[in-house]
């Protein structure tokens, strides 16, 4: 069972981790990792949260299913699936300090592409679904992170903001089956210890989400995008000077 001191910490990141994620569609990771890395090592939290995203885009797809673009979900799982199991396979790898070094530039880069102006990309062709679906696939395993390049994929693919949003849903459940499914065959859930992390986590989630399908914020969603790309900036910072220190 973890700490005090760790739930103090894990319990308010993920409650405002799975808010954000029930209004936007994605960035669980990238909100609650970079402050959850410093009381829960990467290899633990990860699949732990692989569980709770599996749970949360379950419970949000199920009521977006008709509008889902199905062809574009068969164009990247196969690319999802080549890029899930090398990230996993560097999760197990990598030693704990340079994976805190690799998600704090990966965070500080997201969050610096998602601050600078950006004017509205062109369709892009299928053959993409390749590299977007292996990135993807190789960060959701890696750091549980891929869903905004799948988003990415869908924004230069379909011009329907519904179709995006479902589809988008849809490719965040098969790809925390995909997570889950690796970290089962690897043994991940065979400890108690990360089963009771994701079991106490579960409460942070459902209110979460249960807050953020019904918050109205008085700031529009791009206001509220760059203030999260600034907290970013700073936790991924400090994730940065926490590895090299």
């Amino acid at each position: 069972m973890p700490d005090l001191a760790v739930l103090l910490v894990a319990e308010p990141a993920y409650f405002f981790a799975y808010m954000v994620f029930a209004m936007v569609g994605f960035s669980t990771t990238l909100i609650a990792a970079p402050i959850v890395a410093h009381v829960i090592p990467v290899p633990m939290f990860v699949p732990a949260q692989a569980l709770l995203d599996l749970l949360a885009a379950s419970s949000n797809g199920i009521r977006l299913n008709t509008h889902v673009a199905r062809a574009e979900v068969i164009r990247l799982v196969p690319s999802m699936l080549l890029g899930s199991a090398f990230g996993a396979y560097i999760l197990f790898a990598v030693p704990l300090d340079a994976l805190m070094l690799l998600l704090g530039v990966f965070v500080m880069l997201y969050a610096i592409n998602g601050l600078r102006p950006k004017r509205q990309p062109p369709l892009i062709s299928s053959t993409w679904a390749w590299w977007y679906g292996g990135s993807g696939g190789m960060l959701s395993a890696l750091f549980g992170a891929g869903g905004w390049v799948y988003a990415i994929y869908l924004m230069r693919r379909i011009e329907d903001p519904q179709a995006i949003r479902a589809t988008q849903m849809t490719l965040i459940i098969v790809s925390a089956v995909i997570r889950v499914g690796l970290f089962a065959a690897a043994g991940q859930y065979m400890g108690v210890n990360l089963l009771a992390l994701a079991a106490v986590l579960l409460p942070a989630m459902m209110l979460g989400l249960f807050v953020g399908n019904r918050i109205t914020l008085k700031m529009n969603r791009k206001q509220f995008m760059r203030m999260l790309y600034f907290v970013l900036l700073i936790t991924g910072a400090s994730l940065i000077s926490r590895a090299i220190l």
